[in-house]
Parts: C-alpha cells; structure tokens; sequence
C-alpha cells in the first residue's frame, strides 16, 4: 500500500516525515513510495522545512528510503537540507547534512516558490562568470 498521500496545502513538518517513512519502511514491502502506476514526477508528499516547501515524489525507492533513514540516524540533531543543482539543471534538488550528500532515487524538491532569492541570484552570477 503507498505510503498516505499528502498534498501542498496539507504539508507535514520533516519530523513527522521522518516518522511516517520510518513507518512505510518498516511496515510494508512497496518498491516506490507512491502509488505505482501514478506518474513518476507527481508530488506525493509535501514537507516543510524552515521557511520552504519540499516535495517527495511519487517514485522514490524503497532503498532510497533506507538510505536516507540510516543518514538521519548517524546524523547529530535535525539533518540539515540544503538546496543544490538538480540533474535537469533547476536549483531544486535537496542534498542532506553538512557534506550536501545526494542520494540516489530519492526524490525530494524544493519548491522553487519557496527558494531564497538569494540562492537564485548567487546561481545567476554563476552563468554570467562563464
């Protein structure tokens, strides 16, 4: 059974995600987080952290959850997200504690709603140093 579906106006805090995918991953054998036959990109669980929205999509594997479950347990505190370059090139992609670790298949975004202006404008420099 998919892990409950939760939209953008219902987000949950990271604490209760955390929580919620420790459940899904003890308690069932799913391959993706989702329902399978929904869209892979389509927005299953919204979070927020701080100040923004992140949204996990529907195809995250169930050993991307194991990954990131065994990050936050040898993590100090609250994992820290930071936002970094996805592979289509967006600055929406969240990478995990201090080392900005990237994992494989786990799907979470930031909403580029959300993204500090700060962050989009250090990314505009970038182009224009080239």
């Amino acid at each position: 059974m998919p892990m409950q579906r939760v939209g953008r106006g219902d987000w949950i805090a990271k604490a209760e995600f955390h929580s919620r995918l420790r459940r899904w991953y003890r308690d069932t054998d799913d391959a993706v987080v989702g329902d399978p036959a929904a869209h892979a990109l389509t927005a299953w669980i919204w979070i927020r952290d701080g100040h923004r929205l992140a949204r996990l999509n529907a195809d995250t594997t169930r050993e991307a959850v194991g990954l990131y479950l065994e990050l936050v347990r040898s993590l100090p505190g609250d994992v820290e997200w930071s936002i970094v370059t996805s592979a289509r090139g967006n600055l929406t992609k969240i990478a995990f504690g201090p080392e900005r670790v990237i994992l494989p298949a786990f799907h979470l975004y930031a909403d580029p709603s959300t993204v500090p202006l700060r962050l989009l404008e250090r990314r505009a420099n970038d182009y224009n140093d080239v």
